[in-house]
Parts: C-alpha cells; structure tokens; sequence
C-alpha cells in the first residue's frame, strides 16, 4: 500500500511541474509577443507633470528607473506602469486604458488624451 501511495504522490508532482511549466512557457511566450517600445529618457523627461481634467481630476505622471508611471493626483494610490506602444502612446494595463500625449508646434507636452472604454478626456498640463 504504502508502493501505491508513493506512486501517487509521484504522479501529482510530476503533474503539478508540468503544469506550472505549461503556465510559465504561456506567461513568457505573451511577454514576448508584446514588446515594449523604447522611448528615450530625455523623451520621457517631457511628460513628467500634473494633467488637469475639467471635471476636477487630475493625473500625474512620473519616471522611475526609465519608466512611466501613472496615478490619480491626490488619491494615495500607487502608480501604475504606463506601457510605451509608441512615442507619444502608452497603455496603462491595469485600467485597459491609453494615454497620447499631445505637443503644440514648438514640440512642448501640452496635453494627454486618455481614454478608457470608448471615452476620451483631455488633461491639460500644469
């Protein structure tokens, strides 16, 4: 009995590893279909800042270790990554939502767009 046992116990961990090998490979293939695009810190240095909304709200923008972050000004929440798709296009996963900033002619940030299930907000910046 204790042979039958043994076995069985065998069987389950040997399923668990294939499983959570499967998983792994599934989580890392997605990874890499999906690259983040690089955008220059110098680039990334110009969208830091505070974006006000016109209904009250605002957004701020920060760069940590040469990445975007994200956050409801005065919320207390932590910032999320914003996802570089492009220059000036970022996704912020957490919410499925997206962020354009917007220049005037001179090339300054003036302004993002975000949107989030079908509806655009503009967010000036400060």
């Amino acid at each position: 009995m204790k042979a039958h046992i043994s076995k069985f116990t065998v069987l389950i961990f040997v399923l668990t590893l294939f499983v959570t090998t499967a998983i792994q490979a599934q989580e890392t293939s997605a990874t890499k279909t999906e690259k983040e695009f690089v955008v220059s810190e110098t680039v990334l240095k110009t969208y830091i800042g505070t974006y006000s909304f016109d209904q009250g709200i605002g957004a701020e923008i920060s760069l940590k270790e040469g990445k975007l972050y994200g956050t409801q000004a005065g919320s207390g929440q932590p910032p999320m990554h914003l996802f570089a798709v492009s220059k000036t296009r970022f996704k912020l996963k957490a919410m499925d939502a997206e962020i354009i900033f917007n220049s005037n002619d001179k090339g300054l940030v003036v302004s993002i767009t975000f949107s989030v299930q079908g509806q655009e907000m503009e967010g000036v910046k400060d």
